[in-house]
Order: structure tokens, then sequence, then C-alpha cells
């Protein structure tokens, strides 16, 4: 049997019959927790084992147990709530234990004994009232008890009074408070107790998680004639609560998950009432270990299968005492995986994942829950979660980081027009946008890998990289990794838009961005006319406006030389010039009325032009 590797010990195992120096291993990880194997004695009486409690949800998470008779086992151990629920089945809180006062109004109606000095009543308890002291000061109590006779009678409750509880019951409750009390006060400890349906005695080996403190290294180096010896010391602690006798001692690195589940807390669902319902069994959370280690049978249990929920019921009654938690197996079968280096494309993570491939055989469900991952070769090999998974589904879980390979992911967007027509002035192109993924796999130093791939699918993106397998939301590629070469994958995917653009809006600049995008010659030969026939349309409104603004100011100087003409009044040879000035003017109006004429044609033939090149 291959010894059970174990994260760090809090605990000790206390049975009559232990054997010395129980504890075989610890194993140490950078992730927080450490490992146990250890080893007892199992008999009729079971095996007691004491725990802390900040250790608890560590240790029923993951522990595993090896038992040559194959036999189930099973847990007890008080519940996170115990004083509470000690007390919710008796007739008295925990604060009338220390107040006798508040202990008989607790328990009147019940028949009790009390003596003080020669004096004895036995009755029913009433209850207790304010009574003068025997030195006449005030504050003094007595007790009132109802005898046989039916006589209500009263004796001082102090110091020389002496009750005795005369129901067997009574006496029962008083001392299960007691030790409920007594319990409480050892709070920070748990006992579990490991039973099982073998009574016969035998040795089995345990193995859990703890929370440990990280044990670090510190690292000499030191240059000599040979080159640079570097030696790696490590520094850490015994936290386990008990002397290491000849343990085995593993120092275990690694970005494995260490997931802290809160399996000892109590957890309180809201529910509905109803005035009738018929009761059923809720999904349970699974524990799965993948360790190669001997697994201990499951209880056995009757499987049912609904439309949204499977039920899993124990053939065998089980007994468990209020306040006490049970933890025992309930499923067991073995479950189709494959191991993956896992990378999730669009995350940009520096380092794929480890993960497991598992496959739900069974015809029901298989419930959600926390997974502890071991492995041959370093026990410990991570945490992850399971989903629920219906009969034949399958989950991807990933339980640690494979540091050892580096991925970058660059991405590189491309864009072109592979159609284009021009209709009634509108420009019509269908434009093909092309997004490369360019995954650069560094592969590591001990070996080759094989990289699972998923990347994303995108909403309207047709995928062009061959030799995927089309998932739910991502496509899936298998990369070979050499090792200690890099590999460059590249995922392409494309899309196709439309454009629609009134050329007439366009500007010359624009005109010119997009000639240079056309696919075909024909459009390009379209586009080259527009500019001509614009930039045509441009210099003729030009002169056009320029010929308009010289007609405006010839009439503005013609208005002035005429009002200065009519201020003078004579017939001075500057009034002649300017009579003269006056005339030529309105020749040379004439002119650029005729040019501006001769413009205008044009632009109307150069517009006509473009109509015929737009197809309107």
């Amino acid at each position: 049997m291959r010894p059970m590797t174990a994260l760090l010990l809090c605990s000790a195992l206390t049975t009559p019959a232990m054997a010395e120096n129980q504890l075989r291993a610890v194993t140490l990880s950078t992730a927080g927790v450490a490992m146990l194997e250890a080893e007892g004695q199992i008999d009729a009486g079971g095996l007691r084992l004491t725990l802390r409690r900040s250790d608890m949800n560590d240790f029923l998470k993951s522990l595993r147990v090896a038992d040559p008779s194959g036999a189930s086992p099973r847990l007890t151990l008080p519940g996170p709530g115990g004083l509470d629920d000690a007390f919710a089945t008796l007739p008295f809180p925990p604060e009338a234990l220390s107040d006798l006062t508040a202990l008989i109004a607790a328990m009147q109606g019940a028949p009790a004994r009390l003596t003080r000095r020669a004096a004895t009543l036995e009755g029913r308890l009433m209850g207790t009232q304010p009574t003068p002291c025997d030195d006449g000061r005030a504050g003094c109590v007595a007790v009132s008890l109802m005898d046989d006779d039916g006589q209500i009678v009263q004796i001082p409750l102090d110091d020389a009074t002496t009750l005795v509880l005369q129901d067997g019951a009574d006496r029962a409750a008083l001392a299960s408070a007691l030790d409920a009390i007594r319990a409480q006060g050892r709070a920070s400890r748990i006992e579990v107790m490991i039973e099982s349906a073998d009574t016969s005695p035998r040795e089995i080996s345990l193995g859990w998680l703890q929370p440990a403190p990280v044990w670090k290294t510190a690292w000499r180096a030191v240059e000599g004639p040979d080159g640079l010896a570097l030696t790696g010391w490590a520094v850490l602690e015994n936290t386990t609560g008990q002397d290491w006798e000849a343990v085995s001692l593993t120092l275990a690195t690694g970005a494995v998950r260490a997931l802290d589940a809160r399996l000892y807390e109590r957890t309180d669902a809201p529910r509905e009432t109803a005035p009738q319902f018929a009761p059923m069994l809720a999904e349970s959370a699974m524990a799965r270990s993948f360790a190669d280690a001997p697994m201990v049978e499951a209880a056995p249990v009757t499987m049912t299968e609904g439309a949204s929920f499977s039920a899993y019921t124990l053939s065998e009654p089980v007994t468990l005492a209020s306040g006490q938690m049970l933890s025992l197996p309930f499923l067991q079968e073995q479950a189709t995986t494959a191991r993956l280096t896992l990378y999730r494309g669009g995350s940009y993570a520096t380092h794929p994942m480890m993960a497991l491939e598992v496959e739900n055989p069974l015809p029901l469900r298989l419930p959600a829950g926390v997974v502890t991952v071991y492995d041959a070769a370093r026990g410990h090999a991570g945490d992850a979660l399971m989903p629920e998974l219906a009969p034949g589904d399958s989950a991807l879980v990933e339980f640690a980081e494979d540091s050892a390979v580096t991925i970058r992911e660059d991405r590189n967007e491309r864009t072109r027009i592979t159609e284009a027509t021009v209709t009634d002035g509108v420009l019509v192109a269908r434009e093909r946008v092309e997004l490369t993924t360019t995954y650069r796999i560094e592969g590591a130093e001990s070996g080759p890998r094989t990289l699972t791939l998923l990347h994303p699918r995108r909403a309207g993106w047709d995928m062009q990289t061959t030799g995927g397998t089309q998932e739910l939301d991502a496509t899936r590629f298998n990369v070979d990794a050499p090792s200690g070469d890099i590999t460059a994958f590249a995922v392409v995917e494309s899309r196709t838009t439309s454009t629609r653009l009134a050329l007439l809006e366009l500007s010359l600049d624009d005109l010119v961005y997009w000639e240079g995008r056309m696919p075909s010659p024909d459009t390009i030969a379209v586009f080259k006319q527009l500019r001509a026939l614009r930039n045509e349309q441009a210099d003729l409104e030009d002169q056009i406006a320029r010929t308009q603004a010289m007609e405006a100011q010839l009439i503005a100087d013609q208005d002035r030389l005429a009002r200065l003409i009519a201020q003078l009044g004579d017939d001075s040879d500057a009034n002649a010039e300017r009579r003269e000035r006056v005339d030529a003017i309105d020749t040379e109006i004439a002119a650029l009325r005729a040019q501006r004429a001769e413009l205008e044609r044009g632009l109307a033939s150069t517009s006509k032009q473009l109509s015929a090149v737009l197809g309107q």
C-alpha cells in the first residue's frame, strides 16, 4: 500500500491501543497547507482523533481512510453549535448552572428534597421569593415547595441549604448540561470518532490536510573555480501541535489551489411554508479523490434520478445524537478522466492550468462540490470546484498552474474590401475583417506538452483555422509544445460587413482613401473619374465665385463714381473722366457676365458627367 501523503498536522491520535510514532509523514506545501499521514488501530471502540477546531474545515474536506478490511468508515464529532444544541433540549438555560435561584425557577414543578440544618422538606418546586434573613436584614431568598399533602412550605435558601432533584431524568439533564459546559470550555479542540461496521482490531492509515505556514527557501550561491555553487536552504516551522519523531518530511512547491471550504460551519437555507409536503432527500455534496491510494467502500445507497435532482438514500439506519455531526462516504465510482495542460484564450494568463476532464458515467447527476486532487508523484496536487454533472456530461476541473510553460497572446486585426459597386451615387462595399490571435508557447524544459487551447467563440465571427473542435462557447485545439522550444499557433477568425456611402457627400480626401481600398480596376477607374470631375467641378465653382466677386466690386465702384459726379454737378475734366470710367465699367461687367455664363455651362456639363458616372 502506498503511504498517504498529507499536509500539516495539528492533531493527535488518541486510543489506548495506539502505537508509538503514529505520525508517519508530513508534506509541507507552498500553498499554505500541510498533508499528514498517520496510522492507528481501530476496533470495536473506534478510533479517536483530537483536532484543533480551526483545522476542521480542511479535515472534513480532505480526509482519506485506507482500511484493509474495506469497511465503510463514519465520523462522529460535536457540531459547531454544540452548546446551543445541547441546551435546546434541556429545561433550563446555561446561566442557570451558576445561579441556583434561576435553576429553581426553570425547574418549577420538579420533585425535590431541601435540607437546611436539621430541617428537611420534600415536595415540588414552586419557585423563590425574597425573605428576611435570620438576623433581620433584607436580601435573603426562600424556596417554596408543595408537599404531598398540598401544603405550601418555605425554607431559606443559603449556604446551609442542600437541594436534591429526586427525578432521575432531571438529574440526567443537569449532568448533560454540565458535560456540555465542560466541552465548551475545551472548544479549541474537537474530538472526532472514527467507526466502521467491522469491529475487528486492525491498523488503518489516515491522511488529511491542515493549514500550515508557507515554507521558504534561502539560496546560497558560491562562486568557485568550477563555476557557481548554488545551494537552497529550506526555512520551515513545525506547527502541528506535536513532536515529529522520525517522520518522512516532504517539501512541495507549485501553484496548487487550496480552497477554504467551510464545511464545519452551520448553514441554514430559507424555506417556504407549505400545508402539506412529501419529504425528499436533497442532493449531497461529494468530495472526490483521484489518488491511487486504496479507497474504502461507500455506505450502501439507493439512488434515484429525477428531472432536476438526484437522491441518495442510505440503506442502513443512522444513529446520531443531538448536536453531533456525521461524515461518511456515500458514492464511489470510477469516472473517466483525462489530464490536460489547459489554456483559456482571452485570459492573457502567463501560464496554463493543470486540469482534469471529468466525465459522468452514471445514469444520475453528480452533485457539485469541492475536489481535493491527489497524484502519485506529489500527493496533494491541488483543489478544485466541480460543477453538477448530468448523465454523460463532462467538465474541466482546474486544480493547479503549470508554471513550467509560458504563453503570450497577441491579436492583430486586418480589414479589406472584397466587393464594391456604385449604384445611384451610393457605394456599397463588402468588407472582410480578419482577426488573428497568435499564441506564443514556450515549452517546458522538463519535457514536451500537448496544450489544450480553448479559444473563445465570438458572435458573428467565422472560424477559419482548421483542426479545432467546436464546443459550446469555445473552439478547442490541441497544440504540441516541444520541450524548450517556442511554438507560435495562429487562430484566424473572419466576418463580413457591408458599408453604404453617398459618394457626392464625400470629401476629396475621403475619395482618395476609398479609391485606395477598391478591389477591382473597374471601381478604381470610377473613383479616378469621380476625383477628376470633382476637381474640375471645384475649379469651375471657384472661378464662378471669383467672377461674381469681381462683378460686385465693379458695380460698387460704378455706384460710387455716379454719386460723386452728381454731388459735384460741374463739367470739369475730372468729372468727364469719371463719366468715361462709368461707361467702361458697363463694358467690363458685361464681359464678366458672359464669362460667368460660360463657366456655368461648363459646370452644368461637369455635373451631368458626374451623374452619368454615378449612374444617376
